[in-house]
């Protein structure tokens, strides 16, 4: 009988959001049962208010004692581990846990009770997917949702205050622009995000900018375009007041980062530009499950190689402006606006 589960994803925003579905899934298949997650500080908040969601356990690195014995005192009937490592799996098998899901990618995955051959690595399938397919191991037939990111009502309105304080009066469509990625994946580049931007205020839309930890462009956007845009600092507002700015737009333009997920999440269609490299394409980390699915609410561009055999590389500048600009206009209906504004 399976009344308590615990679903371990250590790592980052877009990780944990496309494991979401990993949720909505035990809770179809198992309706009374106590699902738990354990997470890393930094994205706990992103499950906060998910009906698929009872408990919050976060593991903030202390000796692996503490997170056993936090581990254990719940007594957990399974756990499912989408992001192996030693530390949390060492911590699974330690607590006791009887059935322990998790791929056969690593020598310690001997401590699993049920592996699953993944290579995930080779991108074959999409991250979600990999992520659902643990679940047959519980008898869980493979089935795709929605990831799921959960933003109250008065979250909104405080995103709506914040956004107002920036002159924004939802008179106009509002479209997020996200330049960075956070390292995981090549960039489109900010050259092409800030005149982006001009077309799209010269279209009369409200651009806002954001960034992540280490993603300042402010002063250099500042200097280079022709009208200045909301900028949103990276550390100025928390995870959840990201989503529920996020929640405010009518539409995103990014890379593959977790930002992307985010949006994919609140519902809010999107623009990304991926690079072709297997391990960062959007077979594996594309908008979920629209990419795989093939429905078109959510934009997908992939870069295209350059380059001799073996010295390849991925051209992020290759995706042109124009073409992002035409998916920008047929998602917000716009009339064609002018490619050279004059500075304000």
């Amino acid at each position: 009988m399976i009344n308590k589960i615990l679903i371990v994803r250590t790592d980052r925003v877009g990780d944990v959001l496309l494991t979401t579905p990993v949720s909505t899934a035990l809770r179809h298949a198992f309706p009374s049962a106590k699902i738990s997650w354990l997470v890393r500080p930094y994205t706990a908040p992103l499950l906060e208010n998910n009906p698929d969601v009872d408990q919050i356990l976060v593991d903030r690195g202390d000796a692996i004692a503490e997170l056993i014995a936090q581990i254990k005192k719940e007594g957990f009937d399974a756990a499912i581990v989408a992001y192996p490592r030693w530390r949390t799996v060492w911590a699974l098998w330690r607590a006791g846990i009887p059935v322990r899901i998790g791929p056969a990618s690593k020598f310690y995955s001997v401590l699993f009770t049920k592996r699953l051959w993944q290579h995930r690595s080779e991108g074959k399938k999409h991250e979600a997917d990999y992520n659902l397919e643990l679940l047959g191991a519980l008898g869980v037939p493979f089935r795709r949702y929605a990831t799921r990111f959960v933003v109250t009502g008065d979250e909104k309105r405080v995103a709506h205050k914040i956004l107002e304080s920036h002159r924004l009066t939802f008179s106009k469509p509002i479209v997020i622009l996200h330049p960075g990625s956070g390292g995981s994946s090549a960039r489109w580049p900010l050259t092409h995000f800030m005149e982006l931007g001009d077309r799209l205020q010269m279209a009369d839309c409200d651009v806002v900018v954001t960034g992540g930890p280490g993603e300042d462009y402010q002063y250099m956007m500042i200097d280079n375009m022709h009208r200045i845009p909301v900028f949103i600092a990276a550390g100025s507002v928390s995870l959840r007041e990201l989503g529920a700015l996020y929640s405010c737009a009518d539409l995103v333009v990014t890379n593959s980062t977790g930002p992307l997920h985010l949006a994919v999440a609140l519902g809010i269609p999107t623009i990304s530009v991926y690079s072709p490299i297997t391990t960062c394409h959007p077979n594996r980390w594309g908008p979920y499950p629209a990419y795989v699915e093939g429905t078109k609410e959510h934009e997908v561009l992939v870069a295209p190689l350059q380059g001799d055999a073996g010295e390849c590389q991925e051209d992020m500048a290759a995706v042109s402006v124009e073409e992002v600009w035409r998916l920008c206009r047929e998602k917000l209906a716009l009339k064609e606006a002018s490619a050279s504004p004059a500075k304000a």
